[in-house]
């Protein structure tokens, strides 16, 4: 949960430092958009691909060697490359990345990249709060003895930003966004840190979460909504 703290921190920080904002990017405006992103995150896409990462996370922890998977990693050119996702990862990259996005944005009254930055900034938050409940409420140990291994917090992060840039630019950034979370992961296991279903499911909290923060305009309609009965109140799917 210290990172989230640390969020805070940084984001009081922009505030007193860059008080006047690009449009539909401030700070004053952060905690109500992040309430409507967590409000619109049921939707039936997202239930599908919830569905589908369940499905691919339950297959692949039936078959994982997270031996094996290190031997694997550790070899040729994959060795390099898994490191360099281990880094892309981090909380002390990505955290940057999008707040030093959004506030340079802001500050250069680029209405793109601030809001480009501000819809990282509320992804990696709500990616990093979901992973770090998910992780005290699963309590799984890690390969390598450690604590807190399912899901993966650097395999969630980086696919959040990955949703986020497919759902705004698509074409080659997102490709490119796609294969540094597969390299995150990658990295993860062959760190010995995490399993391979712990990437899985990683990969679908932080896709399904950047894809609904990036959402154009108010976002698609929920598939699960709260409508009154003759006794009170009934939540209602719709597929």
């Amino acid at each position: 949960m210290s990172i989230i703290i640390r969020w805070s921190i940084v984001l009081l920080i922009i505030q007193f430092s860059f008080p006047v904002m690009a449009q539909e990017a401030t700070i004053s405006s952060f905690p109500g958009d992040l309430w409507d992103d967590v409000v619109a995150l049921p939707t039936t896409e997202n239930t599908w691909w919830l569905l589908g990462g369940t499905v691919a996370t339950l297959f692949v922890h039936s078959i994982e060697d997270p031996e094996g998977a290190v031997r694997g990693l550790n070899q040729g050119i994959m060795d390099p490359l898994a490191d360099f996702g281990n880094i892309w990862g981090d909380a002390r990259v990505q955290a940057p990345l999008a707040l030093g996005c959004w506030a340079v944005g802001s500050w250069r009254d680029d209405s793109e990249m601030a809001g480009l930055g501000y819809d990282l900034s509320r992804s990696l938050l709500l990616t990093y709060g979901v992973t770090s409940i998910t992780k005290l409420a699963v309590q799984r140990t890690r390969p390598n003895g450690d604590d807190y291994s399912f899901p993966s917090g650097h395999t969630a992060s980086a696919f959040s930003t990955a949703g986020v840039l497919c759902q705004r630019y698509g074409g080659w950034v997102g490709g490119i966004s796609i294969g540094l979370g597969v390299l995150t992961g990658l990295g993860r296991m062959e760190d010995n840190h995490h399993y391979a279903s712990d990437v899985v499911a990683g990969a679908t909290i932080g896709w399904i979460i950047g894809r609904t923060v990036a959402r154009e305009g108010s976002g698609e309609q929920s598939a699960w909504r709260v409508v009154p009965s003759g006794n009170g109140l009934v939540l209602v799917a719709q597929f």
